[in-house]
């Protein structure tokens, strides 16, 4: 009886916080292509048979034109997920707001056009829209009307996806504040952590204390995003969803609950008055600033002071089928989060300051694809250098070689290069290296031939990339990605030849690399 062919879904921001966690609740029932700009190991998913790991920067329509094409070929796929997106609690304008919330997001929804998905999903935020006015709701029909950087770039990419609806079914969701059993929200993380201290603002609160969002479990979101593929067929064609409970919570009620479950009594909040707490946050800036160590409290937070979002979200409930299972409210898993600090303290604040840190900028991503895009060429002048006559004595056992085979050799050998820097994985070429090594001992090669062979590249390479405009700048990392790694690799052949008692004299090349 033949296997059942598993549905395929693409996933973009699978090294996010989101996105690492929907890989591995969907990986058991579909066929994954995971976009991220971490590696899998980074983003600490486990490698998996149904899980394709595809390092991009979707705001690099080339290479993604490239990883769609490879995707069509292979059958193409039946869900997309867009989870990638920038967002910084500095709310400050950041060209990578456009670059990925905008153009990245034009860029996937350009490459779907020819893939017939059932449903592309697109993560969305309730923050697209203002704080309601006292006593009003926010629901799936509120406009996407708030003013700063993320939101304005999230509006706009609801709106692409709603143009491309005509094209395939689309489905927005606008996400609550999303936390886990061990926190791993910005903002709770920063309140939690100074209650618990025994520094002066272990008490205070700003203005009423009743500044208030809605807050949604991880779990909960993911239940939400599955039961969307679950019904794709039945959704209309273009609808908006809200993931987030009705009730929002606000401090005075975290504060009281939090500091009752970590010290065994709730603790008598300070508050402060709006005015003073503004002062307050406005002076620290400006200190934090002046020695280059910022707070996470900004003056534009003090905006929200004592406002309040409640949502609606009954329609959402309604269409779905889908709600909140009373064991997975901020109430309730406040337990959890606190438990897990009291007895691993380490790996909670860990946890917590990793995901507040943002994905870094991935230059090596880009000179993979420099690399990538010159490999033909490169490796045909590798293979050219080394069959010179001139060059016979520097070269003899691999001038001995079938041509077609030597090429291949030194192709591999690039494609191994690439994959090293592409992921960041140095080791991966040392251990390549030094199979390598083991085969060119057998065979009778010297050291030093072999040695030549990598030496060559680097130089070509290095001498290559320099020259690229696109790569401006990155000089160091150039260096870096390529001759640290090819140094790491001579390495291992040097170590596998010594250890074989094979003479190794020859002149070294951390001469050339500075590395010792």
């Amino acid at each position: 009886m033949p296997l059942v062919e598993l549905p395929r879904m693409i996933i973009t921001g699978a090294s996010g916080f989101v996105g690492r966690h929907l890989v591995k609740a969907a990986r058991e029932n579909f066929k994954i292509y995971a976009f991220a700009r971490r590696t899998q190991q980074e983003a600490g998913v486990d490698r998996h048979a149904n899980v394709k790991w595809i390092l991009v920067d979707i705001a690099d329509r080339g290479r993604l034109g490239e990883i769609f094409a490879d995707i069509r070929n292979e059958g193409g796929t039946d869900y997309v997920i867009h989870l990638a997106a920038y967002f910084d609690f500095g709310n400050e304008p950041n060209p990578a707001y456009d670059r990925t919330n905008v153009r990245g997001t034009k860029n996937i929804l350009s490459e779907c056009l020819d893939l017939q998905v059932k449903r592309f999903i697109f993560a969305s935020s309730i923050v697209v829209t203002e704080f309601p006015q006292h006593g009003e709701v926010l629901d799936e029909g509120s406009a996407a009307d708030a003013d700063f950087p993320y939101a304005i770039t999230k509006a706009r990419g609801e709106q692409m996806v709603k143009d491309h609806a005509r094209h395939f079914p689309c489905t927005v969701v606008r996400f609550a504040a999303i936390f886990s059993d061990w926190c791993e929200y910005g903002p709770l993380y920063k309140f939690l952590d100074t209650w618990y201290n025994q520094g002066y603002m272990s008490r205070v609160l700003g203005g009423k204390g009743q500044s208030a969002v809605p807050y949604i479990h991880i779990n909960s979101l993911i239940d939400l995003l599955l039961i969307v593929i679950e019904k794709a067929g039945d959704l209309p064609e273009i609808d908006t969803y809200i993931a987030s409970p009705d009730r929002a919570t606000n401090h005075e009620q975290l504060f009281k609950l939090s500091t009752r479950l970590y010290y065994g009594e709730a603790r008598k909040p300070f508050h402060m008055p709006k005015l003073m707490a503004r002062v307050g946050v406005f002076g620290r800036d400006i200190l934090g600033r002046i020695i280059g160590r910022r707070p996470f409290e900004r003056p534009w937070m003090m905006k929200y002071i004592d406002k309040r979002m409640d949502v609606d979200a009954s329609y959402t409930r309604n269409a779905l089928n889908w709600d909140i299972k009373p064991r997975y409210n901020l109430t309730r898993r406040l337990l959890y989060m606190v438990e897990h600090l009291k007895t691993y303290p380490v790996e909670w604040h860990t946890r917590n300051a990793q995901a507040m840190v943002k994905t870094p900028d991935r230059p090596d991503l880009k000179i993979a694809d420099a690399l990538a895009h010159r490999q033909d060429d490169i490796v045909t002048r590798v293979h050219g250098f080394i069959l010179l006559p001139a060059h016979a004595d520097r070269f003899p056992h691999y001038q001995e070689l079938e041509s077609d085979k030597l090429k291949w050799y030194l192709g591999m050998v690039y494609s191994q290069l690439v994959t090293s820097v592409r992921t960041g994985d140095r080791l991966s070429m040392a251990n390549y290296a030094r199979f390598i090594a083991s085969i060119r001992i057998r065979e009778g090669f010297s050291f030093e031939e072999v040695r030549s062979v990598f030496e060559t590249y680097a130089e070509i390479i290095s001498g290559e990339l320099l020259w690229d405009e696109d790569l401006k700048g990155l000089e160091s990392r150039i260096h870096d990605d390529i001759n640290l790694t090819i140094q790491m690799a001579i390495d291992e052949i040097e170590d596998a030849f010594e250890n074989a008692d094979v003479p190794t004299a020859y002149e070294r090349f951390e001469e050339t690399t500075g590395i010792r």
